[in-house]
């Protein structure tokens, strides 16, 4: 393990604390997997040592590590690497409410697809692939016992994602993509950006949620991010949003 001193990058900067490469080095090991999501790291005297610091800079170091996500604390127990980032209740399944403080309501997932397909843009450009990069198809409706509500169609990179389409049915409609990223290749969903707006539902859409053709339903593009911002999922989903809103809380 090297030991860190203080550095300067160019000639004339300031200083590079050391408290901040200390931060760099646990992020990188974070980030190439030397601890996976749940792992507990070394105790903070025993990184001292490692990196030849003192315990107050290890200390600063794992603080800005918990507040920008990596890293969590619990009391008695110690200091361990954060999974997903985003409030589990808020992706585990849609949330659809009629009013702010209505219960969620419960899902099932049913799968319609699952398998490998050429690149294609825009998906390849949102993903950061090469066009010759293929990719994952996987197609699924969210529905209870009223019907069908959501319909999904996600694309990830082959190669993030070995034997992806050797997954059972039962399994993906067991867990979401948060979990079997995170759980089964070590990938926590540190952010998602989406984009909202009307559509007309095409005959594929309209067939998956058993409405007619050119019916107006709610579609929203996701891109799913992991450490390094990079992503690893772009979905595409349609919402019937006859009775229910979609809830988000930040």
């Amino acid at each position: 393990m090297k030991k860190l001193r203080a550095k300067r990058p160019r000639p004339g900067d300031p200083p590079i604390p050391i408290y901040y490469q200390l931060q760099k080095e646990l992020q990188r090991g974070i980030e190439e997997g030397r601890w996976a999501p749940g792992d507990r790291i070394p105790p903070e005297r025993k990184i001292a040592e490692d990196f030849g610091v003192s315990l107050g800079t290890v200390n600063k170091a794992l603080m800005n590590l918990v507040s920008e996500g990596y890293l969590h604390r619990i009391q008695g127990k110690g200091t361990f690497v954060s999974g997903t980032h985003i409030p589990p209740e808020s992706v585990r399944y849609t949330r659809l409410r009629t009013h702010f403080n209505d219960p969620d309501p419960a899902f099932k997932i049913r799968l319609l697809e699952l398998k490998r397909v050429e690149g294609r843009q825009p998906v390849n450009k949102y993903l950061k692939l090469r066009i010759n990069q293929g990719l994952y198809r996987l197609k699924r409706v969210f529905y209870n016992r009223t019907g069908p509500l959501v319909y999904n169609i996600s694309f990830l990179p082959q190669r993030l994602f070995d034997d992806f389409d050797q997954l059972s049915r039962v399994y993906l409609e067991k867990n979401t993509l948060y979990e079997t990223v995170e759980h089964r290749y070590g990938l926590p969903t540190v952010f998602n950006q989406e984009l909202f707006r009307v559509a007309l539902a095409s005959r594929e859409v309209a067939k998956a949620l058993e409405i007619e053709p050119g019916r107006p339903v709610l579609k929203i593009e996701m891109l799913s991010f992991t450490y390094k911002e990079k992503p690893y999922e772009y979905r595409i989903s349609y919402y019937l949003g006859d009775h229910k809103g979609i809830f988000r809380e930040m």
